[in-house]
C-alpha cells in the first residue's frame, strides 16, 4: 500500500513539470526523499538515544515524538496546500474529442 500511494504522489509531484525536465523533477524528488529520511531517522535515534530511562522507553519517546510530527504535517497539509480542482464528469467529457465516424 506504502508503495502504491509513494507512486501516486510521485506521479502528482511531476505532473506540471515539462517533459524535457522530468528527470532531473525526479531525480529531485528522489533525494529529497532519501534525505528526509535520513535526517527523520537520526533525529528518531537521537530522541531515543537521550532518554535515561529503559531502551523501551527511549523507543516510546521516539515514536511519541514522530507522532505528533505526522500531525503536524497533516494539519500543514490540510491548512496550507492547495486544494486540486476537480472537473465534472460532463465537463471532462467535452475536453475528449469526438471519435471520427465512418
Amino acid at each position: 500500500m506504502i508503495r502504491r500511494a509513494a507512486a501516486m504522489i510521485s506521479g502528482r509531484e511531476i505532473f506540471g513539470v515539462a517533459p524535457g525536465e522530468a528527470g532531473t523533477a525526479s531525480g529531485i524528488l528522489n533525494s529529497a526523499r532519501q534525505l528526509g529520511g535520513a535526517i527523520g531517522l537520526a533525529s528518531l535515534a537521537t530522541v531515543a538515544a537521550h532518554n535515561t530511562g529503559s531502551v523501551n522507553d527511549g523507543y516510546a519517546n521516539a515514536l511519541i515524538v514522530a507522532a505528533g510530527l505526522y500531525v503536524v504535517a497533516a494539519v500543514v497539509a490540510a491548512t496550507v496546500l492547495p486544494r486540486a480542482k476537480h472537473v465534472p464528469v460532463d465537463a471532462a467529457a467535452d475536453l475528449v474529442p469526438a471519435a471520427e465516424t465512418r
